[in-house]
């Protein structure tokens, strides 16, 4: 796994206005993660363009992980950052998947890559 593939790729998908299932597929292509099949086949089959599919993806590869989301709703200039930690009961535990960008379900990808990258190195 190249950690600067895979951090380029999760800047063009945090950036994006909409879901891009190609570019999903190729970035988590990229991390070799070991997930379930269930996981695999929605990455493959584009189903992450929902943030609930996201969200269960995180939670079937970051198990017991803390999720941060702050952002402005908002149809014409929506703002989200999504922070995902080993813990939220220490304030020390660094931010090891972040993503910043308009679409929330893209942001979630970005952050997850992240994450991955960091404990895969």
């Amino acid at each position: 796994m190249d950690a600067h593939a895979v951090n380029t790729l999760a800047e063009q998908i945090q950036a994006e206005p909409l879901y891009d299932s190609g570019l999903c597929r190729v970035a988590f292509d990229l991390v070799e993660t070991k997930l379930p099949a269930l996981d695999k086949a929605m990455i493959r089959n584009g189903a992450l363009g929902e943030t609930d599919a996201v969200l269960m993806v995180i939670a079937h590869a970051l198990p017991g992980w803390s999720i941060v989301l702050h952002g402005t709703a908002s149809d014409a200039r929506a703002d989200w950052t999504c922070t995902l930690r080993r813990s939220d009961r220490r304030d020390d535990d660094p931010a090891l998947g972040v993503g910043k960008g308009p679409k929330l379900g893209n942001v979630l990808i970005a952050a997850l890559l992240r994450g991955l990258a960091r404990i895969q190195a």
